[in-house]
């Protein structure tokens, strides 16, 4: 049997203070971690919520500034001789008339391949439910018009179904959606691309594609064009528009990287105070979309004097592109916009895409591409704001 003399007792009461000694010690250790954890959540949620809700991180934003390029009050190139734009074939555009306003289109592109292509980012915030979704009203039809600047895509989008048969057919158009353009000296020539009308602001910027606007070849912007929102059968119910800055993204006129096939023009009617936007409204600019959503795809091929349009799920061609498969998209089309959540009373939606990209948006009718709508887009349309 074991016996507890004197000495042990001391040494256990030793051995009990400094036990009770650790315990406060951790306790107080534990109690400072955790007051430090919380500080530095709060800390964290600040920085949170004063970053772009729209813009969620991607895989590229633009590596530097991109290139605004001004050109003159009668669409001219100011900054070094204008180049022709690459050819391209098409049935030429009747003369647009002199309505007044000036606009935002989106997206256009020249001598597109067959199909379109895009570039892209990271997954949005909502790729797991694989929806898109954003708010849609044009203000045209005399709705509220659609807040300024890009939107985060949502579940609370119309229902929309895909085209059957699936392929695209000719329609009477959308009016904040148009051709771009040959325009010189106030005469319209042959269309080659499609752009569309983002609500923004200042209420007069077009998205397009940037093989539209910019030819790698001779390394030079395609000057002397125009947008002629609304156009079918020759007519021109809105005017022609004309851009004073073209917004390339430098990667594009770096290397034509597909990645960056994305424009935005600050479009305005001479002798016009009014805007663009007021005069046909706007999509929204959807910006972190997920890879698989439904969206109309609009486009104006250069055979025809009517756009064409088809309906369908997107989906993921790579971590920077988005695939849209419908037959009838070609040459002509480029820049046309991905337009999900589209209202079917205004026609008006949310453009997460334009045709370009990949192959500058497909080699072949059936299948189109577009860049993913992330950071670069975000950036680009920024400096289209202030620009504007």
């Amino acid at each position: 049997m074991r016996v507890t003399g004197p000495d042990t007792q001391r040494h256990r009461q030793r051995r009990r203070r400094l036990a009770a000694a650790v315990s406060c010690l951790g306790t107080l250790a534990v109690a400072a971690i955790g007051t430090f954890v919380v500080e530095q959540r709060a800390v964290g949620a600040q920085s949170a919520s004063n970053a772009l809700a729209a813009t969620a991180p991607g895989p590229q934003s633009l590596a530097s500034q991109p290139v605004a390029y001004r050109l003159g009050p009668d669409g001219g190139l100011t900054p070094q001789q204008a180049r022709p734009r690459p050819t391209s074939s098409g049935t030429a555009v009747a003369p647009v008339g002199t309505g007044t306003g000036t606009g935002i289109v989106t997206d256009g592109s020249t001598a597109h391949t067959p199909s379109p292509s895009a570039i892209g980012s990271a997954v949005g915030a909502d790729g797991a439910n694989g929806a898109y979704g954003a708010n849609s009203a044009d203000g045209a039809d005399g709705t509220a018009p659609p807040p300024a600047g890009p939107v985060s895509p949502t579940d609370s989008a119309p229902a929309m179904t895909a085209s059957n048969p699936l392929t695209a057919t000719t329609f009477a158009g959308l009016p904040q959606v148009g051709a771009i353009v040959d325009y010189s000296s106030g005469t319209t020539g042959s269309h080659f691309c499609t752009g569309s009308v983002v609500s923004s602001q200042s209420g007069d910027i077009v998205i397009t594609a940037a093989h539209c606007v910019y030819d790698t070849s001779s390394g030079a912007y395609v000057s002397s064009i125009a947008f002629v929102p609304g156009y079918h059968d020759g007519q021109q119910p809105y005017g022609i528009w004309t851009p004073t800055r073209i917004l390339v993204p430098q990667q594009w006129i770096n290397s034509g990287d597909p990645d960056y096939d994305v424009a935005f023009l600050v479009v305005h009617q001479p002798g016009s105070a009014q805007r663009i936007q007021d005069q046909v409204g706007a999509n929204q600019l959807g910006l972190s979309p997920s890879y698989t959503g439904m969206v109309q795809v609009v486009g104006y091929p250069s055979t025809t004097d009517k756009p064409v349009t088809c309906t369908n799920d997107t989906k993921q061609f790579s971590p920077t592109q988005l695939e849209f498969d419908c037959p009838g998209f070609p040459d002509g089309t480029s820049g046309g916009p991905f337009m999900a959540d589209v209202d079917p009373q205004s026609g008006s939606g949310t453009v997460v895409g334009v045709i370009g990209g990949y192959e500058t948006g497909g080699d072949t009718p059936d299948i189109s591409y577009s860049m993913y709508f992330g950071n670069a887009v975000a950036d680009l349309f920024s400096q289209a704001e202030a620009a504007g």
